[in-house]
């Protein structure tokens, strides 16, 4: 997994760790006047920012790089923060740096990347080696799935999955209700285990 790089610290304040995510807002406060301020905030939120990047990008080299871009554009964007999920309002702004990246880029199914996430224990050397060809067929199996998936909803299970956000936090970056943003993940994960059950019935090849 890859480490947070050092925040650059700068301005002549100390920061201090956060306790809890009500301290979040205060911090993007005084970040405003002290930069260093920030790095708190850039702490807990750089592996969860990068995972969703991955699964959204797949190459560790281009969400290391997008996980950059969004905390430097957090960082200009400080005078914009306005209250509220401090999650949310970094994950739209991680939302629109991945959409602008996908936009510049030819479509592409493949989404192996995401579901060897989920399956990130498959070298463990102790295992014998036909549990682990079965579990590469289902990470396989469910690559295809999630590749079936509309564009809107792979953003959603990333959001979920990788950014761990609350349904509530998910509507405040996409601009939804919690309600209806419950709703589709309900929907999207009945659709998957549908389809699951489905390959096992037509049979996979």
């Amino acid at each position: 997994m890859v480490q947070p790089r050092p925040f650059p610290q700068e301005g002549p304040g100390e920061w201090r760790p956060l306790s809890s995510p009500a301290d979040e807002g205060a911090i993007l406060k005084e970040a405003r006047a002290d930069p260093a301020r920030f790095a708190p905030i850039y702490e807990r939120y750089f592996p969860r920012v990068y995972r969703y990047c991955l699964r959204r990008v797949d190459r560790p080299e281009d969400a290391e790089d997008l996980t950059g871009l969004v905390f430097t554009r957090a960082l200009a964007g400080l005078p914009e923060y306005r209250g509220g999920s401090v999650a949310a309002w970094l994950f739209r702004i991680a939302h629109n740096v991945v959409a602008n990246e996908l936009r510049d880029r030819r479509p592409h199914a493949s989404l192996d990347g995401a579901a060897a996430t989920l399956a990130a224990d498959l070298s463990d050397p102790d295992e014998p080696a036909l549990t682990l060809l079965l579990r590469e067929e289902e990470r396989q199996r469910i690559a295809r799935l999630l590749a079936q998936l509309p564009e809107n909803q792979r953003e959603l299970l990333a959001l979920k999955m990788a950014g761990e956000l609350t349904a509530k936090e998910i509507g405040a970056v996409l601009g939804r209700s919690e309600g209806a943003v419950r709703v589709a993940l309900h929907r999207i994960v009945q659709q998957l285990r549908a389809a699951y059950v489905q390959t096992d019935k037509e049979g996979w090849p």
